[in-house]
């Protein structure tokens, strides 16, 4: 995570969104006053946030486990199934 001053935020504001959202970066930016603070792009924060949710559904994270330890030939073909 690379970090800056307010002040240098502040002063490159345009040309570091761009490059935060061109590049899925995250930029941590320090105040004088002490503190900081943390700017991402929109799309980054949503899939952290859909991460999070998926990790909050109980046992989701052990069957996606084992679902990618099964051979892919011992699936159920989708015309198989009965919708």
């Amino acid at each position: 995570m690379n970090e800056v001053t307010a002040t240098h935020f502040r002063d490159h504001l345009h040309t570091e969104v761009d490059q935060i959202i061109a590049n899925h970066e995250i930029l941590r930016v320090r105040r004088q006053q002490g503190g900081a603070f943390v700017v991402m792009g929109e799309d980054d924060w949503r899939a952290i946030e859909e991460t999070l949710y998926l990790n909050q559904t109980p046992g989701l994270v052990e069957s996606l486990h084992r679902a990618a330890q099964e051979p892919l030939g011992d699936g159920v073909r989708l015309e198989d199934l009965d919708w």
